[in-house]
């Protein structure tokens, strides 16, 4: 996996930092007040209170230091000004959030202004939400399209992914999130060929051949697993070869595999089984630190909304048992 462009965009926060800093220096008595937080979800992401001084939405992301990637990409697609009115409610990418992206989806949304507008403030959301008010239903965000908040237990997740502390800024506050919401960007079709060049390439080529993208575009909603480019690399090449050649057989019945009916988001799953389009059955398990393990294999990034269901991308391709 090649480097991601972090340096750039630090520099950038970090020079918006320390225009912030100063005037929150020469504006107010209370630099030295620490920010407060409030936890909301007890297996959540957590921050620690900073003592550092405590300003509007930005300027408390700075500060934090846990959102070094999300305030550079503010910069970069000029939303700064726009966050530090409000009041609103940011549920926010930690650094370990953006990690978790394989480096050419970061790139494909970053290098497309519009697009990485729309993603950022899909995780943006008007009024001020604090974490006694968080409740189960829909947010609409400022890209227009909605957020889906549930809670289990005494944990809330907004479209799947757990919700962390709940900073107080006075503009609104800040929601620590360990995975980025990407907004739906149509079917579960249309979003993989979206992100085709990012590491769908191979998967939405055999979609293609296996004659299955109108039954996949169709209303659902559908809950896939979805290969990346380098889990297909991964097999045998004969393996791979064979399925090719079969597209009405062998790789339908593998592609199928990774389709189960329904909308599963993470926050849903359970352990046991899940009967997919292929008519065999996947097994879900949990291993000790917490994380999905489909068929052994764990989520490599979770919930990616489409509008006919979620896409969950995989690091192996999983072979039904009747292939295998």
């Amino acid at each position: 996996m090649n480097q991601k462009p972090h340096t750039a965009r630090t520099l950038r926060a970090t020079a918006l930092l320390a225009v912030l800093a100063f005037g929150a220096a020469a504006c107010s008595s209370d630099a030295n007040d620490a920010v407060t937080t409030t936890s909301s979800a007890s297996q959540a992401p957590t921050t620690t209170a900073t003592p550092l001084p405590k300003g509007d939405i930005v300027a408390t992301a700075l500060t934090s230091h846990v959102f070094t990637e999300l305030a550079g990409l503010a910069v970069d697609a000029g939303l700064v000004d726009a966050l530090r009115q409000g009041p609103f409610t940011v549920f926010a990418p930690t650094d370990a959030a953006f990690d978790k992206l394989p480096v050419d989806v970061l790139h494909t949304v970053q290098d497309n202004a519009d697009t990485l507008k729309t993603v950022l403030l899909h995780h943006v959301v008007e009024g001020a939400i604090s974490p006694d008010k968080l409740a189960a239903g829909d947010l609409k965000t400022l890209a227009g399209d909605s957020l889906s908040v549930t809670k289990v237990g005494d944990s809330f997740f907004v479209d799947g992914n757990p919700v962390g502390d709940g900073v107080e800024a006075t503009n609104g506050f800040v929601y620590v999130m360990n995975d980025v919401l990407v907004p739906s960007l149509g079917t579960v079709v249309d979003v993989a060929v979206a992100f085709k060049d990012a590491g769908f390439g191979t998967l939405v080529d055999a979609v293609t051949k296996a004659g299955l993208v109108d039954a996949l575009s169709g209303d659902g909603p559908f809950t896939v697993f979805a290969p990346v480019d380098a889990a297909f690399s991964a097999l045998p090449p004969a393996t791979l070869n064979a399925a090719l050649a079969d597209p009405k057989g062998l790789l339908t019945t593998v592609l199928t595999y990774h389709v189960v009916k329904g909308r599963i988001t993470t926050d849903q799953l359970k352990e046991g089984d899940l009967t997919t389009l292929s008519g065999e059955v996947l097994k879900v398990t949990k291993d000790a630190d917490g994380n999905w393990l489909i068929d052994g294999t764990p989520i490599a990034v979770q919930n990616i909304q489409a509008s006919n269901g979620v896409i969950h991308a995989m690091g192996a391709v999983l072979i039904p048992p009747s292939v295998g």
